[in-house]
């Protein structure tokens, strides 16, 4: 069973799809071969995750998208993933993407990294995004309203 949670912790007046944002990331997990798996998203501010990011990885930048895997070894896929809707919306100006396959795009990224894969070298990038690219084709309705 996969069970997905969603809480905005950025603005009330965000409007966003629960149905296709839970499709959507349990199709990933489910194509990565993870088929149980307890996940909270979490939506939220530059400002929250750059604390994040200071705290847990001591850097100081601005990022879209942290993902925490919280399972211990040999346990179902749990975990958390913060989006700055910030991040995501200045991202989809800069790369002339709508806010929601940029937002997609970041959901995508997220749970990518809590079922393994890494962004740190060149050739990890490459599929990482060839993955999220894979992905987002298969994507039916928005995330975003």
């Amino acid at each position: 069973m996969i069970d997905i949670t969603i809480s905005n912790d950025y603005n009330p007046s965000l409007s966003y799809n629960d149905k296709n944002i839970k499709h959507l990331s349990e199709l990933v997990l489910t194509s990565e071969n993870f088929n149980t798996a307890t996940i909270a998203i979490i939506l939220s501010n530059r400002k929250y995750l750059n604390s994040l990011k200071k705290q847990y990885f001591n850097l100081d930048v601005n990022t879209d998208v942290i993902a925490f895997n919280l399972e211990d070894e040999n346990d179902c896929l749990e975990g958390e993933i913060y989006i700055s809707i910030d991040d995501v919306k200045e991202n989809a100006k800069d790369y002339s993407n709508s806010f929601n396959e940029e937002f997609s795009r970041v959901l995508i990224h997220g749970i990518l990294h809590l079922t393994g894969y890494n962004d740190v070298s060149k050739e990890e990038k490459k599929i990482m995004r060839k993955l999220e690219d894979k992905y987002l084709l298969l994507l039916d309705g928005a995330l975003v309203l």
